[in-house]
């Protein structure tokens, strides 16, 4: 077992695991192991280091969020956790626990595949829903433009989107307030006309 003590580990049904009394560089070596049920209980232990769950999180990203000493380590190392690449932090934004914190480091990082993984999310709240509405990218507002929790309000605003492609993405929702409905039938792009006008009429949107 190389440098870690069995006296560390835990003795459970086809695996070894580590015990409470892991250290930060007993956990570190174990997590090099290619076992996965091994790596989802470093991955949950509280004292693996930051810079282990970031390395674990793209593989077991449900494990590291469970992890108990996660909102600690995020305060202790702030600058740590926003280095953290935006696959690592698309992999944990995407499992439907992950806290608003995690969302919120997915928005601001730079690689679109974070913020991606926000917007496909099944559940958002109504401030994440609105920042998704405001980005620049129309693709990421056009996805907003179909999620199930979009507010009335958020509604009439991508109705008024300079990008047909988020108008058309918001005119295929069967639920579209009457205000919106009729201003999308107005549209100045016939796609987006012919769309809303299946709407209103209860034809299956294409």
């Amino acid at each position: 077992m190389g440098n870690v003590s069995t006296s560390t580990l835990t003795e459970l049904p086809g695996a070894e695991l580590p015990g409470p009394g892991a250290t930060a560089d007993q956990l570190t070596q174990l997590a090099r192991r290619d076992s996965a049920p091994l790596r989802e209980a470093v991955a949950r232990h509280p004292n693996t280091p930051a810079g282990v769950l970031a390395q674990l999180a793209p593989d077991v990203p449900q494990a590291v969020l469970q992890n108990p000493a996660l909102p600690l380590l995020r305060l202790a190392h702030p600058g740590e956790f926003q280095s953290w690449s935006g696959r690592t932090l698309a992999r944990l934004a995407a499992v439907e626990a992950a806290p608003e914190w995690v969302q919120e480091l997915a928005m601001r990082h730079a690689d679109p595949q974070a913020q991606w993984a926000v917007a496909n999310r099944a559940q958002l709240s109504a401030g994440r829903l609105a920042q998704l509405a405001g980005r620049s990218e129309w693709a990421l507002r056009a996805a907003v433009a179909q999620h199930p929790d979009l507010s009335a309000e958020l509604m009439a605003l991508l109705a008024r989107d300079p990008d047909y492609g988020v108008r058309l993405a918001l005119s295929g929702r069967a639920e579209l307030p009457a205000e919106v409905l009729a201003q999308l039938q107005r549209d100045p792009h016939a796609l987006v006309r012919r769309r809303a006008q299946m709407v209103s009429t209860g034809t299956r949107p294409l």
